[in-house]
């Protein structure tokens, strides 16, 4: 009642104010890109199967390249569990690390590495990647934006050169799958 017994000067700053706090209000609802990257990979871990023996320890080590990977939203990811298994997140520099994870994200700015971190990787890793046409050189799950929204394509061939066996559920859900 009160806002429409405002003077035209008040109203118009009324509803400068509203309009001009719109977009603040509207990021804290929507995740970033990056947020919602980030629970792609929790989710993909979910539904992967890896062969008993590289899961001792209790913990599903999800690693990534680069000091920042997804503006450190995969970092955030610790704690949370998958399939009875505590997460632990961390940043992994050298390949000898790699081999170590469970997950392995892949961000587009280290593309140039791609080809050494795909051909350094034996153990059954999980690859996931934002980097262009990283299905087609040989990663498992490579993410992309398509018409607003962040999609994913799958390389079925290389998660089961390790030994990794992807749900159903994640294959249905793929906009392309590579046998």
């Amino acid at each position: 009642m009160a806002i429409f017994m405002m003077t035209g000067g008040r109203w118009r700053r009324a509803l400068l104010a509203i309009v001009l706090l719109l977009p603040t209000i509207a990021s804290a609802v929507t995740p970033s890109e990056e947020s919602v990257k980030a629970g792609f990979v929790l989710n993909f871990a979910k539904y992967t199967e890896w062969p008993a023996a590289f899961m001792g320890g209790g913990e599903l080590k999800v690693c990534w390249l680069g000091p920042q990977a997804l503006s450190g939203k995969l970092a955030e990811l610790t704690g949370a569990r998958v399939q009875g298994f505590v997460v632990r997140g961390r940043q992994v520099v050298r390949p000898e690390e790699w081999r170590d994870c469970h997950v392995l994200f892949i961000p587009a700015s280290e593309a140039s590495r791609l080809s050494a971190v795909l051909g350094a990787l034996t153990t059954p890793t999980l690859t996931v990647s934002d980097s262009p046409d990283f299905v087609q050189s040989g990663g498992m799950i490579g993410l992309s934006q398509r018409a607003g929204r962040i999609r994913f394509d799958v390389n079925l061939a290389a998660a089961h050169k390790v030994r990794l066996s992807l749900s159903s559920q994640v294959l249905k859900l793929a906009d392309e799958v590579l046998q």
